[in-house]
């Protein structure tokens, strides 16, 4: 599996420039004899990375792209002087306007003219996040408690917990220089020094530095960080998702207090789609939103029916794939860091089928797991989908319905690990039920003895 998604991915890159080669990190070549006709690959892993704080399950999905362009172009604006505009075809097309023309309104009651809220700024990404908490709909504050390890540590054995994030490994040495000991405990150092191990002045200190690796930097400029500094600046040069993780440990999070974790700017909850705001439509559950489109429509004029049932069918369409892969559980606002590797995995898979790509070999490492056996039947929709669409898909699966619904089965075994690697048989599922070497044929047939575990028939307590 890995050699086919290596092998297309590398044959892929290999047709574009050598500009582009280099900045694109590429696999090695497969060291095997031959790999033949073989199209462009992209791999659907089993484990993908853990997004970002800034993700949800409405960005990854890009349902709430579309859920951004139903407010501003369906919602009730609301003036400066608190009047709420009805939905009309007139605003939706101010909204399709461009430059200083783009969203100006004149509200009917009151002749104040101003300016709608566009789709851009329903982004909490970008034009329309929290300014308090920047659109992650969470504030921070620095934990004081977690800046020393343990105060019967001394400074050189990482008492100072900050001064071990990267980049700062040299800040004891710095503080050495600057007068404080760093050879005993943390609690039997003066206030003085304690005081400018966690608030002393940024100050650069002209020293022989000896590094990690042996090299003698003569005269060096070090800029002591104190432990609050050392904290506050890895947050804001660290890019690594690894070392944001660590830098996140030294604070406390709760939910913001202005926004109140829609992660937009207040005033746009203001503006209304069928009686509720966008945040409150982020967080119904995605199963819920086909009937909640039906009660939009329902209210809105005759002349606006055409473009909103357009728009509509946009985001039904997103969502369709996320419903047949068992995913209406889930709310668009729902954090993406806090989804299982199934659920992010799905996503993935959905997001690919409206891509719409043709000619690709999608190589799938077991899309079942964690699906709920009622949902199979939507998973084998998607992936017929990705057929239909004109691409090659390879699935790596123990999932009996799965592997029944195979244009091809390659079986591989006879066991696990060392014990494997072997091609047993291959063939169409009606072949390989009718070949009897095969270990899985008992299975597709329906033939196999299957064990199930005992019922408990007695209550055991024990203290």
């Amino acid at each position: 599996m890995g050699i086919l998604y290596e092998e297309g991915s590398r044959r892929y890159l290999d047709a574009l420039s050598t500009y582009m080669r280099r900045r694109i990190k590429q696999g090695s070549q497969a060291n095997v004899e031959s790999v033949k006709h073989i199209p462009s690959a992209l791999a659907l892993r089993q484990r993908p990375s853990v997004p970002n704080e800034r993700a949800t399950v409405g960005t990854m999905s890009e349902t709430f792209n579309v859920l951004r362009l139903i407010f501003s172009r369906l919602g009730s604006p609301v003036c400066p002087n608190g009047h709420y505009l009805k939905p009309s075809l007139e605003i939706a097309k101010a909204m399709s306007k461009s430059g200083e023309e783009m969203g100006q309104l004149t509200c009917p009651v009151c002749g104040e003219k101003f300016y709608a809220p566009s789709a851009e700024e329903f982004a909490f990404n970008s034009d329309g996040a929290c300014e308090e908490c920047g659109g992650t709909g969470k504030v921070r504050q620095l934990d004081e408690s977690k800046l020393i390890v343990d105060e019967n540590l001394t400074i050189k054995d990482g008492a100072v917990a900050s001064w071990s994030l990267p980049g700062r490994n040299f800040m004891p040495n710095v503080a050495e220089h600057a007068g404080v000991r760093i050879d005993v405990p943390f609690k039997d150092l003066t206030a003085k020094e304690k005081d400018f191990v966690l608030n002393g002045p940024e100050k650069k200190y002209k020293m022989d530095f000896l590094s990690g690796t042996g090299r003698v930097f003569h005269d060096f400029n070090a800029l002591y960080e104190n432990a609050h500094q050392a904290v506050i600046r890895s947050a804001q040069t660290s890019k690594s998702e690894r070392a944001q993780k660590r830098i996140a440990e030294f604070f406390t999070y709760s939910t913001c207090p202005v926004c109140h974790g829609s992660r937009l700017k207040p005033k746009l909850l203001k503006q209304l789609v069928g009686g509720k705001n966008i945040n409150e439509v982020a967080n119904m559950q995605l199963g819920n939103l086909p009937a909640w489109r039906d009660e939009v429509l329902a209210k809105l004029p005759d002349d606006m029916q055409k473009m909103s049932k357009a728009v509509f069918n946009e985001m039904i369409e997103n969502l369709q794939p996320l419903l047949d892969l068992g995913l209406d559980y889930l709310t668009m606002a729902r954090s993406g860091n806090t989804l299982s590797t199934g659920e992010l995995q799905r996503i993935q898979l959905a997001r690919t089928l409206r891509t719409e790509t043709t000619g690709v070999l999608y190589v799938l490492d077991e899309p079942s797991i964690g699906l709920h056996p009622a949902n199979v039947d939507g998973l084998i929709k998607v992936l017929r989908k990705l057929v239909a669409q004109g691409n090659s898909l390879v699935v790596v699966d123990h999932n009996v319905d799965i592997i029944k619904a195979a244009d091809q089965i390659i079986e591989i075994g006879p066991r696990s690990g060392e014990l494997g690697g072997k091609i047993l048989d291959q063939g169409t599922p009606d072949e390989i039920k009718q070949d009897k070497q095969s270990l899985i044929r008992p299975y597709l047939d329906s033939t196999a003895k299957l064990f199930a575990r005992k019922v408990a028939t007695k209550l055991i307590l024990s203290k």
